[in-house]
C-alpha cells in the first residue's frame, strides 16, 4: 500500500533577513549575473536564501522607520545557483501607523508592479495593520530586495518559510 505525503505548513518564526539603508538603481540588462549582483553592498541589498530542500513559498513582511503613509519602493530579484536573477516583482511599501518597538513600524500597504506571474505573489493589505506579501519559490535558493526609492532610514525585511 502507498501511502501519500501530507504537505503541511510548519511553524516557522518571523526572520529579520536584513535592511537597506541606501537607494540604487533596478538591475541593467548586463548587471544581472549572480557575481555582478552579489558583489553589491549590503547598504543596498537584502539577500534571502531559503533553506533546501526549500519551502514552497515565502510570506514577506517589512518595516520602517519614517512617517506615516511614506512610500519605499524595493526591486525583488530571484536566482537558481550561479545563474542570472530575474525580476520576482517591484513593492511599493507604505509605512503604517503599528508600532514594532521605538520608532519602527510595519508597513501595512504592498503594492506590487511588473509580477513575474509564475511566483504567483499576491498582497494583504490592511490600513494600520501589517501588511504582507506571499510569494511561491519555484525552486529559487537566491531572493534579493534593493530599495530604488528610500523614503525612509532604513527598510527592514522579514520572512516565514511556508511549506504548504
Amino acid at each position: 500500500m502507498s501511502r501519500g505525503i501530507n504537505k503541511i505548513s510548519f511553524p516557522t518564526r518571523w526572520i529579520n533577513v536584513g535592511t537597506i539603508t541606501a537607494a540604487s538603481t533596478a538591475f541593467g540588462v548586463t548587471a544581472r549575473d549572480v557575481a555582478t549582483v552579489d558583489a553589491l553592498a549590503t547598504a543596498y541589498t537584502v539577500k534571502l536564501s531559503p533553506p533546501l530542500p526549500g519551502p514552497y513559498a515565502i510570506l514577506l513582511r517589512f518595516r520602517s522607520d519614517g512617517d506615516e503613509n511614506d512610500q519605499n519602493v524595493l526591486q525583488m530579484y530571484a536566482a537558481r545557483g550561479n545563474d542570472h536573477y530575474c525580476r520576482v516583482a517591484q513593492l511599493t511599501l507604505d509605512q503604517g501607523k503599528q508600532i514594532q518597538t521605538g520608532n519602527i513600524y510595519f508597513v501595512d500597504t504592498i503594492t506590487p508592479a511588473s509580477e513575474d506571474a509564475l511566483f504567483d505573489g499576491e498582497e494583504s493589505n490592511l490600513t494600520d495593520m501589517i501588511g504582507y506579501y506571499y510569494c511561491r519559490v519555484i525552486g529559487c535558493d537566491r531572493f534579493i530586495f534593493i530599495a530604488t526609492t528610500l523614503a525612509t532610514t532604513t527598510v527592514y525585511v522579514d520572512v516565514c518559510f511556508l511549506y504548504e
